[in-house]
C-alpha cells in the first residue's frame, strides 16, 4: 500500500499500521499536517531552540572538561590529565615504535619553605617551578602536577639519555635563577628520576621506574638526575 502524495500547501498525510480484531494489521490515515500553519512553524521554532539549548550545553561541558583537567594553582595539566595522556603516548608509542621518557620531578627541602616561609610563600614556589620546567620543554612534551611538590613530564620521540640532558638543563635553570618573591630571595633546587617504556609495559610500570630512580635522587643528595637502573 502507498501512501497518497500531497502539494505543499495541503500538508501531508502519513500511514499508521494498528492491529485490527483479528490480530492483523491494517493502515489508518493520519491527519494531515499543514506545513504552513502557525502550530506547525511553532514546533519547527521550539525544535531549533532544542537544538541551540543542546549546542550550548555541549560547549559548557566542554569547557567544564577543560578546566577539570587544569591544576588550579599552577595553571599547567593536573593528575587527571596526566593519566590520560600517559595512556595515549605509551599507546602510541608502542604503536610506532618510538621512545618514551618519563620524568619524575620533586621540589627538595619543600617542607622546611613552607615551615619557614609558610604555604601561600610554598605555593609561590610550587608555580615558579611549574613555569619553568613547562617553558623549557618541546611543544611536543606534556607536563602535570602530580600532587603536592611533584610534577611529571612526558618526552615522546625521547630516549633516557636525550631526556636525561634535558632534565639537567632545567634543574641547572632553577638552582641559578632560584625563586625570587617579593623582597625574599631563596636558594632552589629540584631532584628528578627518568625511566623510559620498555616493551608493552604498563603506565603503572613505568611509572614505578622513573619514581624508584626519584627515590635514589633524593637519597644520594638531592639536586640530582638519575636515570633508572644507574648506580
Amino acid at each position: 500500500m502507498t501512501a497518497s502524495s500531497a502539494s505543499p500547501g495541503e500538508g501531508r498525510q502519513g500511514l499508521r499500521l494498528v492491529a485490527d480484531d483479528d490480530l492483523g494489521m491494517k493502515a489508518v490515515e493520519l491527519p494531515a499536517i499543514d506545513n504552513d500553519s502557525a502550530g506547525y512553524r511553532g514546533m519547527r521554532e521550539r525544535i531549533r531552540e532544542l537544538e541551540g539549548q543542546v549546542r550550548s550545553l555541549q560547549r559548557q561541558l566542554e569547557v567544564e572538561r577543560r578546566h577539570a583537567l587544569i591544576d588550579p594553582l599552577t595553571g599547567i595539566a593536573n593528575r587527571r590529565a596526566l593519566v590520560e595522556r600517559l595512556k595515549a603516548e605509551i599507546a602510541r608509542s608502542q604503536r610506532n615504535a618510538t621512545p618514551l621518557s618519563l620524568v619524575v620531578w620533586d621540589i627538595d627541602h619543600f617542607k622546611a619553605i613552607n615551615d619557614r616561609y609558610g604555604h601561600p610563600f610554598g605555593d609561590d614556589v610550587i608555580r615558579c617551578v611549574a613555569q619553568a620546567i613547562d617553558s623549557h620543554l618541546r611543544d611536543s612534551d606534556f607536563t602535570a602536577r602530580y600532587g603536592g611538590e611533584e610534577f611529571v613530564s612526558l618526552l615522546p620521540d625521547c630516549s633516557a639519555g636525550d631526556a636525561k640532558c634535558l632534565a639537567g638543563k632545567i634543574c641547572r635553570v632553577i638552582q641559578e635563577r632560584g625563586c625570587r618573591l617579593s623582597d625574599i630571595s631563596l636558594g632552589l633546587t629540584i631532584s628528578c628520576g627518568i625511566a623510559s617504556l620498555h616493551g608493552n609495559e604498563t603506565a603503572e610500570m613505568l611509572f614505578k621506574r622513573a619514581d624508584d630512580a626519584l627515590y635514589r635522587a633524593k637519597t644520594t643528595g638531592r639536586n640530582r638526575v638519575v636515570v633508572e637502573f644507574e648506580a
